[in-house]
């Protein structure tokens, strides 16, 4: 190969590298986001959060959102995001993590109970509304975050109080510029105050921080919000900060389960009569994963045919469940199923009535 070959090559691979060194990070993010592409992701999350009443100011913000994308965007729909202005795109990605976040709060609250799903649309609704009121912005790394999840990458709304470190990971778009350093992770309350105990970051990628936040037991029950603002370096300037980018989650009490019951028993073949055995509350169950039993007196009935159980739950959020009465030969164990994952079982053989805390049912919560 001749030296004047040798050199153009060198000059060629000098200026990929420049290249690369100098191109905006929005130039790795996937082609397929319009701004018409994603006011269709807004309608859709709309749509599915028609039948969340709790979440029917969240579903108003969206459509206001996808209106403003096709109105101010109007010329502009079928654009990539890479033929955007930072304006332009940052207000793209916004939009978009506002209908990721709505999709994933439909997908996880149909196992939860009534109390859960009312928290977790509280945290749905600051994180959209932060969203759809940021400033625009004409930096060249639009930080956006469109979903806070656990270890196990579900989405998560809602954290329950606990004196150890949870994992977590916030999930999104322009989160780190890896010639930069760390962003900044800060916690806050609903009103911007910055909290005693801040989360530690653990691994940042372009797409995701991961972090632990320790002692939630200390924060009271309501809203708080996660703030992530990353650096960017630009071509003989340096690393600058960009514009944050924020998500709510609503930290819950600590889990315990109270539950009440009541016993009865069907005596006698030719002649039955109803038997009250016994009603109270049994001790109280802290976290999942638990047992308690409460031994009862049969000695009332001494020819059982059958037994009737009923029960009522008190959550720690203040929400209350009834189940019940439910019937059972007396030949047989008699489970009852609870809201929240919990069952209470009789078994007439050791007379005692048992309940139990399975895994947590709901998924955006922990």
């Amino acid at each position: 190969m001749s030296k004047a070959r040798r050199l153009r090559l060198c000059r060629l691979a000098g200026m990929g590298l420049l290249f690369a060194l100098v191109a905006p990070a929005w130039a790795q993010l996937p082609p397929r986001l319009t701004p018409g592409s994603v006011a269709e992701q807004l309608d859709t999350a709309r749509q599915r959060l028609a039948g969340q009443p709790a979440a029917a100011d969240t579903a108003g913000q969206l459509q206001a959102l996808a209106q403003n994308l096709r109105g101010e965007l109007v010329g502009q729909l079928a654009q990539p995001l890479s033929a955007l202005d930072d304006r332009a795109r940052g207000q793209v990605l916004r939009a978009h993590a506002a209908a990721q976040l709505a999709v994933d709060f439909a997908d996880s609250a149909g196992s939860c109970r009534e109390g859960e799903v009312a928290a977790m649309a509280r945290a749905l609704a600051l994180s959209v509304r932060r969203i759809a009121q940021a400033p625009a912005g004409g930096k060249p790394m639009q930080a956006t975050i469109d979903r806070l999840e656990g270890a196990d990458h579900q989405a998560l709304f809602a954290l329950r109080a606990t004196a150890g470190s949870i994992a977590l990971a916030l999930v999104g778009s322009e989160l780190h510029d890896a010639q930069c350093p760390d962003p900044q992770l800060t916690a806050t309350d609903a009103d911007g105050r910055p909290l005693a105990v801040q989360p530690r970051i653990t691994g940042v990628f372009p797409a995701r921080i991961e972090f632990e936040w320790p002692a939630t037991a200390a924060l009271a029950p309501g809203s708080y919000v996660l703030h992530a603002r990353p650096q960017h370096k630009a071509f003989l300037v340096g690393c600058s900060a960009q514009p944050e980018a924020t998500v709510a989650v609503q930290v819950m009490p600590a889990t315990k389960f109270t539950v009440g019951y009541a016993l009865e028993a069907v005596c006698g073949r030719t002649a039955p009569r109803t038997v009250a055995l016994g009603k109270g509350m049994l001790p109280p169950l802290d976290g999942y994963g638990t047992t308690v039993a409460q031994a009862i007196d049969t000695s009332a009935c001494i020819e059982p045919v059958a037994y009737r159980i009923s029960a009522t739950v008190a959550y720690a959020d203040g929400a209350s469940a009834t189940a019940g009465p439910f019937e059972q030969s007396a030949d047989a164990n008699a489970t009852v199923g609870l809201p929240g994952g919990l069952s209470l079982s009789w078994d007439p053989a050791v007379r005692q009535l048992f309940v139990r805390s399975g895994m947590p049912t709901c998924k955006g919560m922990r």
